[in-house]
């Protein structure tokens, strides 16, 4: 046995090679097989398959059709596109957050929506002693967040921004909801918002929507967090005014780069 098989089998994990192979075969099979012709296509039993095609089930890779047949959905392909458009928005993103920090002396980064909560795919620092920033992959809530409003303002109405709160947020009043909607009209209004951040009252977080010109649809956030001082206060109009110019220049860039794409889980959920 190589060195190399040596370390493979010292690092297998045969729960992961149950799951890959279940993936796999239904990938390349024409038909829709039961659980015991999945089973014999792998070579493994039912009992040792039973509990992972449960789990791709829950988690929405697989498919349990009339007669108990099992087939794909498209997940790993809507996965592996959202990936696609996250990295390239990343790539295209890259010069215009580096001259917003440059031209604010203030960090900033890029969040996009997954699953109901927001994901960082691009963080800017200054080059100062100090100052704020997220880290990459860094994911957070929603509600109560200047960027969750950026999602929000595109829909008009109140009660229908609201009833997309309720329905991702059921354990939160409807007064609490009122209270955030109420900030939206400045997205609309202003092109950004202002709001404290939920997890550090004395750090102020400014949000602009990325919108995908084709489609109309909130693909992004970009988001400068600062510290809430009588100095910063004095010159919020100016970084709103570079965050709004290098935004703006983004999303033609992203329109004339990326074809029409939809990222904004929030703004299907009222179809489903």
């Amino acid at each position: 046995m190589t060195e190399r098989q040596n370390k493979l089998q010292k690092y297998a994990a045969p729960a992961l090679e149950k799951g890959l192979d279940i993936l796999e075969f239904l990938s390349l099979t024409d038909t829709r097989p039961t659980l015991s012709q999945l089973a014999t296509g792998i070579g493994r039993s039912k009992n040792e398959i039973f509990r992972m095609v449960i789990v791709l089930e829950e988690r929405g890779y697989i498919r349990r059709e009339e007669g108990e047949y099992f087939a794909l959905t498209d997940k790993l392909s809507a996965v592996a596109a959202k990936r696609s458009n996250n990295s390239k928005m990343v790539e295209i993103a890259g010069p215009f957050l580096s001259r917003l920090a440059d031209e604010t002396g203030m960090s900033n980064h890029m969040s996009v929506l997954e699953d109901n909560q927001f994901l960082v795919i691009a963080s800017t620092p200054v080059s100062q002693n100090y100052g704020l920033s997220v880290q990459v992959g860094y994911r957070f809530d929603f509600f109560g967040t200047s960027a969750g409003l950026c999602f929000l303002s595109e829909f008009q109405r109140s009660q229908d921004r609201i009833a997309l709160l309720s329905r991702n947020q059921p354990t939160l009043s409807i007064a609490a909801f009122s209270d955030y909607d109420q900030h939206v009209k400045n997205v609309q209004q202003d092109g950004y918002a202002v709001l404290p951040n939920p997890e550090a009252m004395s750090i102020r977080e400014m949000s602009a929507p990325i919108r995908h010109v084709q489609t109309g649809s909130t693909i992004a956030a970009v988001t400068i967090p600062y510290f809430s001082t009588d100095e910063n206060a004095n010159s919020i109009s100016k970084v709103a005014a570079h965050l709004l110019e290098e935004v703006g220049k983004l999303q033609e860039k992203i329109a004339l780069t990326i074809p029409a794409i939809r990222m904004n889980n929030f703004r299907y959920a009222q179809n489903d």
